[in-house]
């Protein structure tokens, strides 16, 4: 059997194969081969349009027209392109002949005068025509139902408007340009993306038919005229739901729900188009401007490739993407970020959720006894020999009843992804029991599965029995995951991909909270955090972990050393991170954190050092001249270890406060130091970079402006009351008017003064003073910590009005304009890296610290700091092309699958299916799911290691590595005929 296949003037006879994979390359080889080869000499297109707003939408710019782009696109294939064409619907085209151009284009030439020309003698190549995009509930060839009074139909209209070209003796292709379906209330509503499957089921299926329909009533009524389809809106659909442009959010491309589109839209449906008018793929060597989505740029091949119709890899999962960057060849996200952010601490009630297994965020063990709740803590319990290495209960203390742990606490019911059924699984014997918002479904031997709906109170898992025959099997290794992670469990995945969506476009992520940095008690290595811990909330999260997820996402680590560390400990830490980070990323490395605050423990530790080593009066800052001391010594320890690596994989951090003008002197000369021997160094020597904070709205919640803001706050509630009022509103509904609109007006009197007060002196002073210490030490000046800082301070974080306020002007998008004056205020000033603090972060009385509430949220504070990630490059620093990308997540279906993937760490889900699944990154995670499962290796088998650990295929060499789980067979691809079975190993 042959299948034919158009593609421009091309006609592709293509012998029908049981491998339909294997014919869709042949395919697309064949295409690019035809075209690569026609395209090699330059053309010249004349195109008369009659079209739309779908082609030609009139804005500012010519950006949001089809026309400007193709313009584009030919230019830089060297070959031209001129236009003219009107705006209409079919009715108008037809009963308004002759035509009369009304477009015209800045970067894109005319062709055509119709006061004074002749059509037919213009030579237009293409003619092309669109219709409306709301009358395809009725046939071509029926009358449409929309304002009709003589019952004429598309197929009646188009005829007249092409017999009409035709009559003038012009022989152009006729093109039937297939615009995208109106969308009523996805954009007007803000819908997420995963809203508009439905919608792009319809264009790709219901509504392309309609068009098929068209085309081939136009061709059957007038068999002498060449009428081709260009299928823009199926291609897009296809775009935007199995490829990597589906990360695309639906607001960066639609702007209306008619529905007109950004430039990024309007690219890409020239893209598609430009292939039919020049009869080849687009250049794949474009340089977009910033206004175009980076993941096109990114995708240009894929794009080819859906508009070919050849093979596209499987889609990875949805998630917010970036816009302007450098051009990356071998993975996902930002090519070259600039933002940074903090990783909020490992807690049972955080919400930030980051791993797979929400055991890793569990509360530290308290044990009860029956008349008093938490009788023992785990501190207690580790020094009275109760656990084992790793902190699991190894007996049941005499008197205590229960030994319990607590998960998913105060978890808001917003963030409803975190809801839903969990599996708990454990080894040994004894008993184990679930509570308070877990609820049971039901258990087997090892293994529970219980409910979890967020809200108030935590989930209880407690031990009340273990190990009762004394031999040794007491209850461990509890794992508690998300029904819908369980694949990713089993394959070993450790990060949550909800949380990763957040973090994975960032250039630096500083583990400051992560390695519960402040007030850290860690001395040795032996007593560091380990792989195998209960609970990372237990002495903070190991190196491995964070090394991993720096390696996974494409990002710098920041870390925080523990200010008691020996030097032994800095040692074995820096030799782990220089031999398993990735090598094209820098290693951030910072001694403690806030030395100068006499919050934490660290400080007072200082003061008791330097008091130790230079006498109780030595001088005023001893305490920090202590601190600059032994972070110099931390950098010269990372520095010998690094060795020759040192400059270029290494950022050494040295940070003071922002406020406190000339504090840096000491931390950066240590005079007593230097006192000690002529030999010694300042300690400012050994840093590569200077570290500040870009907070401000501190003096919201103190004592001068706190009973201000109140007033503030009952003078906009009294307003809002007196409108609910007069609008007829009482008791409940007034209750939430108020609710709703109590704030409006306290939130610009905050902003103005948060703009007058603090933010002024950061911008205007301190980082300026702070600049130039920087550069008068050779050093590059980023932040280490910054955003709002609008929270309760002392006794006023217990005021609810306060709480209430400020956690609303947070999030408000007063807030998000006074971000984006910080971000931009802070790059006039000097600063070089923006750390946002933190990444998600439930809003209390204490501050509203996250960048996101919860993995749910959305937020304009967010939307303004991932759009200045996206639309600003890292300007301070040349890095390699693939350094910040990622890779992706592909999910199979219930047939048989093809996934291929970056060349960065990906996870493929295979699921049913006979799969065949490309590994070629360096941390790919595959799991094949039922079916027989295949792996396929670039290279030879000889060049890899091989190896089962606990049911996981572990194969690696130089270059790929990847761990799988229910996988059948490997097959190397210099020997394709020979797969190895998984089964031997």
């Amino acid at each position: 059997m042959l299948l034919t296949c158009a593609i421009g003037r091309h006609n592709l006879d293509i012998v029908n194969s049981e491998d339909g994979s294997m014919m869709l390359r042949i395919k697309y080889l064949l295409v690019l081969l035809i075209l690569g080869t026609n395209s090699a000499s330059a053309k010249d297109i004349k195109a008369y349009i009659f079209g739309n707003s779908l082609v030609h939408h009139l804005t500012e710019s010519d950006e949001t027209t089809v026309p400007h782009w193709l313009g584009f696109l030919a230019r830089s294939a060297g070959h031209e392109f001129a236009v003219d064409g009107q705006w209409g619907f079919l009715r108008n085209f037809s009963e308004d002949l002759p035509p009369t151009s009304n477009w015209s284009f800045k970067q894109v030439s005319g062709v055509w005068n119709s006061d004074r020309g002749d059509f037919g003698k213009a030579g237009f190549d293409i003619v092309m025509i669109n219709s409306a995009n709301f009358i395809q509930d009725r046939a071509p060839d029926k009358p449409t139902a929309w304002k009709n009074p003589t019952g004429r139909t598309p197929l009646d209209d188009t005829l007249v408007v092409f017999d009409w070209v035709s009559n003038t003796g012009a022989t152009p292709v006729f093109y039937v340009y297939q615009g995208w379906p109106e969308m009523p209330g996805l954009i007007e509503n803000n819908k997420p993306a995963e809203d508009f499957a439905e919608y792009y089921d319809h264009a790709q299926n219901d509504y392309y038919q309609w068009y098929v329909d068209w085309v081939a009533a136009i061709s059957k009524a007038r068999p002498n005229y060449d009428v081709r389809l260009i299928p823009v809106a199926k291609n897009l659909a296809t775009l935007f739901t199995e490829t990597a442009l589906s990360k695309i959010p639906p607001a960066d491309l639609y702007s209306d729900d008619d529905p007109h589109g950004t430039a990024t839209l309007y690219f890409l449906a020239a893209a598609i188009t430009y292939s039919a008018y020049f009869d080849e793929p687009i250049p794949t060597n474009l340089k977009l401007p910033a206004s175009i989505h980076p993941l096109v740029e990114q995708n240009l091949d894929v794009i080819n490739k859906v508009i070919s119709g050849a093979e596209i890899a499987a889609k990875p999962d949805l998630q917010t993407g970036p816009v302007k960057q450098a051009a990356v060849t071998d993975g996902l996200g930002l090519g070259n970020p600039s933002l940074a952010m903090g990783l909020n601490g490992i807690a049972d009630w955080s919400t930030q959720n980051p791993f797979v297994d929400v055991m890793k965020t569990a509360r530290p063990w308290v044990g009860h006894m029956p008349d008093k709740w938490g009788a023992k803590t785990a501190e207690d319990l580790m020094k009275d020999g109760h656990l084992d290495a790793a902190g699991w209960p190894i007996r049941m203390p005499d008197g205590l009843t229960a030994i319990e742990t607590f998960v998913l606490t105060d978890q808001p019911k917003e963030g409803a992804s975190v809801g839903g059924v969990y599996r708990l699984t454990y080894e040994g014997e004894g008993k184990v029991t679930i509570g308070g918002r877990g609820r049971l479904m039901h258990t087997k031997s090892g293994e529970m599965w219980f409910r979890f709906q967020p809200g108030e109170g935590p989930v209880g898992i407690g031990i009340t029995a273990t190990d009762p025959e004394k031999t040794g099997n007491y209850i461990r290794n509890i794992r508690i995951v998300h029904e819908d992670n369980i694949e990713l469990f089993e394959v070993g995945a450790l990060f949550n991909p909800g949380w990763l969506k957040v973090v994975e476009d960032l250039r630096v992520v500083r583990f400051m909270d992560w390695m519960d940095t402040n007030g850290s008690t860690q001395t040795n290595w032996a007593g560091r955090p380990k792989l195998d811990d209960y609970t990372y909330g237990r002495r903070g999260v190991p190196v491995e972990v964070m090394v991993m997820l720096a390696n996974q996402i494409g990002a710098d680590p920041w870390f925080t050393m523990p200010h008691m560390a020996d030097d032994d400990y800095m040692r074995q830490f820096a030799a782990y991170v220089k031999d398993k980070l990735s090598f094209g990323l820098h290693a951030y490395v910072e001694y403690s954190n806030e030395l100068w605050n006499f919050t934490f423990g660290q400080t007072h530790w200082a003061a008791q050092q330097a008091e130790k080593r230079w006498g109780k009066d030595a001088a005023p800052d001893a305490w920090l001249q202590f601190a600059g001391v032994r972070a110099a010594e931390m950098a010269q320890i990372w520095s010998e270890i690094f060795g020759d690596q040192a400059e270029q994989r290494l950022v050494r951090v040295i940070a003071t406060h922002t406020g406190w003008i000339g504090l840096e002197e000491g931390l950066m000369a240590a005079p007593l130091y230097l006192a000690e021997d002529t030999k010694n160094l300042e300690p400012i020597t050994w840093f590569d970079a200077y570290a500040v904070t870009g907070y401000f709205g501190l003096e919201l919640g103190m004592d001068e402006m706190a009973p201000k803001v109140l007033e503030w706050i009952a003078a906009s509630r009294l307003k809002a009351e007196k409108a609910g009022t007069a609008k007829g509103l009482a008791r409940v509904s007034l209750r939430e008017y108020v609710k709703e609109h109590g704030f409006v007006e306290a939130v610009p009197l905050a902003a103005k003064a948060i703009r007058k007060g603090s933010l002024a002196e950061l911008l205007t002073e301190l980082i300026p003073y702070h600049a130039d210490i920087a550069q008068r030490n050779g050093l590059r000046l980023v932040m280490y910590e910054g955003g709002t800082h609008v929270a309760g301070l002392a006794g006023w974080s217990n005021n609810e009005d306060l709480t209430a306020f400020f956690n609303h002007l947070n999030y408000s998008p007063e807030m998000a304009k006074i971000y984006q004056e910080l971000l931009q205020g802070w790059r006039s000033a000097g600063g070089s890296l923006f750390n946002a603090f933190v990444d998600v972060s439930a809003p209390s009385q204490y501050g509203s610290w996250g960048t996101l509430r919860h993995l749910d949220d959305q937020n304009v504070r967010y939307d303004v700091l991932a759009n200045d990630n996206r639309n600003t490059a890292g300007w301070w620093e040349e890095r390699g092309l693939d350094t910040f990308t990622h890779g992706g997540r592909y999910f199979g279906t219930g047939a048989t699958d093809e996934m291929r993937g970056t060349g960065k760490a990906d996870i493929m889900i295979g699921r049913d299916g006979d799969d065949r699944l490309y590994a070629k990154g360096q941390g790919d995670l595959i799991h094949g799911g039922a079916g027989q499962d295949t792996i396929i290796f670039p290279g030879d088998i000889a060049d890899y290691s091989i190896e089962n650990k606990a049911g996981i295929i572990f194969v690696q060499n130089a270059a790929v590595s990847a761990q799988a789980y229910a996988v059948e067979h490997l097959v190397f691809d210099s020997n394709p005929d020979n797969p190895v079975l998984v089964s031997d190993y």
